[in-house]
């Protein structure tokens, strides 16, 4: 609520009022269970659809995939079942059919223990080829940026997409022919990029907004050109770096808001960011969270938070059209650099006793002498 008002949105409560009137008694339960069974369809649908383009032998044996086991438990006979096998009954009422299991190859987790964590039905993850669920890159391979691209062209909008996987929602109101549609267009995708299909057949606005990086190219070829990028700068080994070696906090984040309103802070290329004191959040999505909170220490030139964003610079400087969703970071105009909000170094130690003694003191303070009423 700093920078909002506390009177209430009406529009917001009315619409929660009816979400709720919706929601109750069994017409709820039933809303819920349509939106888990469809998306349950549309898994199934999605592995028999790979098996019978492998099986045809008339095309290239590729399709996209679902992030989710192979097989499931069926909790009374113990039986191990193909998923897409598995009765729509077991798969909506049994939490075990979608946990994480230890060891299973099909999410890439090492060291997960039983029942630690599981799928949500609804949140349907598709992959691309391009790489194994254990981080191994492929030969080739079709970036999901490509893909998103191309679904927006069918008025298909996806939930998050990262460098190999697409997620999309199954919300209450999906229907067989909701999805049924986004079914077609992966497989027209596939057809077109086993054709090899020129781009401005593909992504028309794509070529529109940038005729001299992309005019000429097909599809398979923009695909490729990115996926090797990919592999070359190891930006999803990056990513996974950037997560596990948290930065150090050198100022507490109360202060680094202080000097933001207060104009003591600046934007910095990654170039000059080394050593220097974020001032703001960066988030980079997916998967939406933090890697850089206020008061923390950007780290080293070769460390890898800013490995990471310059993998990341490089990509979007050389894919425009596909840039990548960061929180936190401004984009330079001119030269597509990526700008950080860093405290100014001026400050950093004039500044920052005063500011902690402020910062430190009692919200109220005392009213001086001759302010004080007569006793």
């Amino acid at each position: 609520m700093m920078h909002g008002t506390t009177s209430p949105l009406y529009p917001m409560i009315a619409s929660l009022d009816v979400a709720t009137a919706m929601m109750d008694g069994p017409q709820g339960h039933w809303l819920v269970d349509e939106a888990v069974t469809e998306a349950i369809r549309f898994r199934q649908e999605m592995v028999r659809l790979r098996r019978r383009i492998e099986a045809a032998g008339d095309r290239p044996p590729w399709f996209f995939g679902v992030w989710q086991p192979e097989t499931v438990t069926d909790a009374d006979s113990g039986a191990r079942l193909p998923f897409d096998e598995a009765p729509a009954d077991l798969l909506r009422t049994e939490p075990s059919c979608w946990h994480l299991e230890p060891g299973a190859d099909w999410h890439g987790f090492p060291g997960l223990t039983d029942g630690y964590c599981m799928l949500d039905p609804i949140k349907v993850t598709l992959t691309c080829p391009g790489i194994t669920a254990t981080g191994d890159m492929a030969d080739w391979g079709i970036p999901a940026r490509v893909l998103t691209a191309y679904l927006g062209t069918r008025n298909i909008v996806v939930e998050k997409t990262d460098s190999y996987t697409t997620l999309v929602l199954f919300s209450m109101g999906i229907t067989k022919g909701k999805w049924g549609t986004l079914l077609d267009a992966l497989m027209d995708f596939k057809a077109l990029y086993d054709g090899d299909a020129p781009l401005d057949r593909v992504l028309p606005a794509l070529i529109a907004e940038h005729p001299r990086r992309y005019s000429g190219l097909t599809l398979r070829e923009l695909c490729q050109e990115m996926h090797d990028h990919l592999r070359s700068v190891r930006l999803v080994e990056l990513l996974d770096t950037a997560f596990q070696q948290l930065p150090e906090p050198v100022a507490p984040p109360q202060l680094c808001y202080q000097r933001l309103i207060r104009g003591g802070t600046e934007r910095v290329r990654l170039a000059e960011a080394p050593g220097r004191v974020a001032a703001a959040m960066v988030t980079v999505t997916p998967p939406g969270i933090p890697v850089l909170m206020p008061g923390e220490s950007v780290g080293d030139k070769d460390g890898p938070l800013l490995r990471y964003l310059t993998a990341l610079e490089s990509f979007d400087r050389r894919f425009p059209g596909f840039r990548s969703e960061t929180h936190g970071v401004t984009l330079d105009p001119d030269t597509g650099d990526y700008l950080i909000e860093c405290l100014r170094p001026e400050s950093d130690d004039a500044a920052s006793d005063s500011d902690a003694r402020r910062l430190s003191a009692p919200a109220q303070r005392r009213a001086p002498e001759e302010a004080r009423p007569p006793h």
